[in-house]
C-alpha cells in the first residue's frame, strides 16, 4: 500500500503528543486531592504511578509488541488509553482510577517505541533523525504545553474537565490512526531476540552514563519552581509565565539536539554534559542575581530538551539490531532517571537545602561526562552517524 511518509509522521507525532498528556496532571494535584477526597501525598502517588510504570515496562513491553501489525497495535493501545480515560473521568475511587492509569502506562512504551521504529523505517534517506526528532517533539509538547492547559482547565472547571481534554486528544489520535494509517507489518523475527545484548560492557556503561543525565536534570528541573519562589522570589503569574517560556526553549532544544547529532554526534554527546554541568555551577554561584539566573535556566531548558535526542541516540546505537528494544530502554532510562531525580532532589532539599540541587546536579552530569568519554573514545561504540 502506498502512503505519504510525511502524513504518517505527523499522525504519529500528534498521537505521541496525545498519549503523553497524562503526564501533565502534575499541575492539578490539589484538584485531584479534592475530587477523590484524599491527601496530597496519595494524590502525588496517583500522578507518579504513570512514570514509574513506564520505567518498568519499557524494558520488555515494546519487544512483546514488535511482532504485530503496526496499525492494529496503535489502535489497540490508543483504545486502551481512551477507555481508561473514560473510567478515570467518572470514577470516584482513586484506587480504580490508579488501576486504569497504570494500565494505560503499561502500553505507553510500546506505542512510543514502535512509533519511533516506524519513523526510522518510513523516513526517506538522510531524514531518519529528523523524523525521530519530530516524535520526540510530540512527547515534549504533550507534557510541556499540556501542563498549562490541564492546569488551567483543572483550576477553573475542575478535575473531570481537565481529564476530559486528555481523553479528547487521545480519541482524536485514535480516529486519525483508524482513518489514515496504512497497514504496516511487524517484525516477527525480532521478537525472538535474546536479552543477552543487555549484558554487554558497552551497553551497561553507555546506559549508566546516559541515565545520569535525566537524574541530574530532574534534580534541578523538578525543584526549579521551589528555588524560584524561595530564592528568586518569583510567584504566581510571573512564575507560570517563566515556566511556560522555559517549556518553549525546551521544545527548541529537542529540535536542536536532532540537528546537532547528525552534524557532530560525538562532540554533541561530550560537550552537552560539560555545558549543562557548568550551567548548574553558574546557577549556584549567581543565585542572588535574578537576570543571570533566568538566562541560565533558559539555557538549561534548551539542554533539557536536547536530552531526549541524546538518550534515544545512544540506545539505538548500542542496540541497533533491535529498535523496539532500544526505544523501550530509552523510555525506561528517561522515566526511571526522572523518577530517581525527583526522589533524590526531595531528600536534598529537605536535608541540605535547595541550593544543593545544583551541586548534585553538577556531580551527576560529570559522572555522565566521564562515562561518555570512556564508551565513545575507549570502548569505541558504533554510533549511527560516525
Amino acid at each position: 500500500m502506498k502512503y505519504n511518509p510525511k502524513i504518517l509522521l505527523y499522525i504519529l507525532m500528534l498521537s505521541s503528543l496525545g498519549i503523553n498528556t497524562p503526564l501533565s496532571i502534575i499541575g492539578i494535584i490539589s484538584q485531584i486531592s479534592e475530587y477523590f477526597n484524599t491527601s496530597i501525598a496519595v494524590s502525588g502517588l496517583y500522578v507518579s504511578s504513570f512514570t514509574f510504570t513506564i520505567a518498568i515496562c519499557g524494558l520488555f513491553v515494546p519487544v512483546l509488541f514488535s511482532r504485530y501489525e503496526r496499525k492494529r497495535t496503535f489502535i489497540s493501545i490508543l483504545s486502551v488509553f481512551a477507555l481508561s480515560n473514560i473510567v478515570i473521568i467518572f470514577t470516584k475511587s482513586i484506587e480504580i482510577a490508579s488501576l486504569f492509569r497504570i494500565l494505560s502506562a503499561v502500553f505507553y512504551p510500546a506505542f512510543i517505541s514502535i512509533a519511533l521504529t516506524v519513523c526510522e523505517e518510513i523516513a526517506p534517506e538522510g531524514e531518519k533523525q529528523d523524523y525521530i526528532t519530530k516524535i520526540l517533539l510530540g512527547i515534549s509538547v504533550g507534557s510541556i504545553i499540556g501542563l498549562p492547559i490541564t492546569t488551567g482547565l483543572g483550576t477553573i472547571f475542575g478535575y473531570q474537565i481537565a481529564m476530559s481534554w486528555i481523553f479528547a486528544i487521545n480519541f482524536l489520535a485514535l480516529l486519525l490512526i483508524i482513518v489514515f494509517f496504512p497497514r504496516i507489518p511487524g517484525r516477527y523475527e525480532d521478537n525472538k531476540i535474546s536479552f543477552s545484548s543487555l549484558k554487554t560492557k558497552e551497553f551497561i556503561l553507555a546506559s549508566l552514563g546516559i541515565v545520569m543525565m535525566p537524574i541530574g536534570a530532574s534534580i534541578v528541573y523538578n525543584y526549579m519552581p521551589y528555588f524560584l519562589q524561595t530564592v528568586s522570589h518569583i510567584y504566581t503569574y510571573n512564575l507560570s509565565l517563566f515556566l511556560f517560556t522555559y517549556g518553549l526553549f525546551s521544545i527548541f532544544g529537542t529540535w536542536l539536539g536532532g540537528k546537532l547529532i547528525v552534524l557532530k554526534d560525538k562532540a554533541t554527546l561530550i560537550i552537552f554534559q560539560l555545558v549543562c554541568g557548568f550551567v548548574f555551577l553558574g546557577l549556584y554561584f549567581l543565585a542572588d542575581y535574578l537576570i543571570p539566573v533566568l538566562i541560565l535556566f533558559l539555557i538549561f531548558g534548551i539542554l533539557d530538551g536536547m536530552g531526549y535526542n541524546l538518550i534515544q541516540y545512544i540506545e539505538t546505537s548500542v542496540l541497533s539490531h533491535n529498535l523496539e528494544l532500544a526505544n523501550g530502554v530509552f523510555l525506561s532510562i528517561l522515566n526511571g532517571g526522572i523518577a530517581l531525580g525527583i526522589a533524590i532532589g526531595g531528600f536534598l532539599v529537605d536535608g541540605l537545602g535547595v541550593m544543593s540541587i545544583f551541586t548534585f546536579g553538577f556531580l551527576f552530569l560529570m559522572l555522565a561526562f566521564v562515562l561518555m568519554v570512556y564508551v565513545i573514545f575507549v570502548l569505541k561504540i558504533d554510533l549511527k552517524y560516525s
